[in-house]
C-alpha cells in the first residue's frame, strides 16, 4: 500500500541564488549537495544539514512569488544556541529579537530565536537541550 515515508525537502524561493547559497552554506553551515539550472531557466540548489534538505529555487528574473499557503518559517535544531547566535551576530546576521527566549508551557525549557534569510524567509533556531520532560 502506498504511504508517505518521510519529508524529502523544503523548497524556498529566492531572488538571488549566489547570495542565498552563500548564506545557507557559509553563514549557517549547510552542505551544498548539488546546484544546477533546469530547462525552464530556474536555478535549483540543494543544501543539507543532518536529515534535512533545503531546496533553493530561483526562477528566471529572480521573481519570488507571494502565494497562498506560504510557509511561515524553517526551523533548525541546534545545540548550545547562545554561542551560535553570538558567532552569527559577529558575522553581521540580524535576529528578530535581542536575545534567545526560553519557552514555557508545553515547550518549557526549549530555547529559540528567529532571524531572516536573504529574501526575508523566517528561520528559527530551536535548542531542545534544556527541555523539561
Amino acid at each position: 500500500m502506498a504511504k508517505l515515508t518521510g519529508l524529502a525537502h523544503i523548497g524556498v524561493c529566492v531572488s538571488n541564488m549566489d547570495r542565498s547559497v552563500a548564506f545557507y552554506q557559509d553563514v549557517l553551515g549547510l552542505a551544498l549537495e548539488k546546484r544546477f539550472t533546469m530547462a525552464n531557466g530556474s536555478e535549483l540548489a540543494f543544501l543539507r544539514v543532518g536529515d534535512c534538505t533545503i531546496e533553493l529555487i530561483c526562477r528566471p528574473g529572480g521573481n519570488v512569488p507571494s502565494a497562498p499557503g506560504q510557509v511561515d518559517h524553517i526551523c533548525f535544531d541546534v545545540c548550545d544556541i547562545e554561542p551560535l547566535v553570538e558567532r552569527l551576530r559577529a558575522q553581521g546576521v540580524s535576529f528578530l529579537s535581542e536575545s534567545v527566549s526560553t519557552m514555557q508551557g508545553g515547550l518549557a525549557g526549549i530555547k529559540n530565536i528567529f532571524l531572516t534569510g536573504p529574501d526575508g524567509e523566517r528561520i528559527e533556531f530551536f535548542d531542545q537541550s534544556g527541555a523539561k520532560a
